[in-house]
C-alpha cells in the first residue's frame, strides 16, 4: 500500500493545479461512497434491522394507511 501512495504522490506532482483539485474532489466522492456503504452494511448486518424488515414484510397491506402523515 505504501508503494501505491508513493506512486500517487509522484503522479500528483506532474499534474496542473486544476487537475489536482479534480483528484481531491474525486477523493471526497469516494469517501462519501465508502461512508454510505459502511452505514448500509452496518444496517443490513444488524439483527434488529433484519427483524424489523421481516416484520414489515409480513404485515398485511390493509394495515397501512392510504394517507401520508406529512
Amino acid at each position: 500500500m505504501q508503494d501505491l501512495i508513493i506512486k500517487i504522490n509522484e503522479e500528483l506532482k506532474t499534474l496542473r493545479p486544476l487537475y489536482i483539485k479534480e483528484v481531491y474532489d474525486y477523493i471526497k466522492v469516494l469517501k462519501e461512497k465508502q461512508r454510505v456503504e459502511t452505514e448500509a452494511e452496518r444496517f443490513v448486518s444488524s439483527q434488529e434491522s433484519i427483524d424489523l424488515t421481516t416484520k414489515e414484510i409480513e404485515r398485511p397491506l390493509i394495515e397501512y394507511s392510504d394517507d401520508m402523515d406529512w
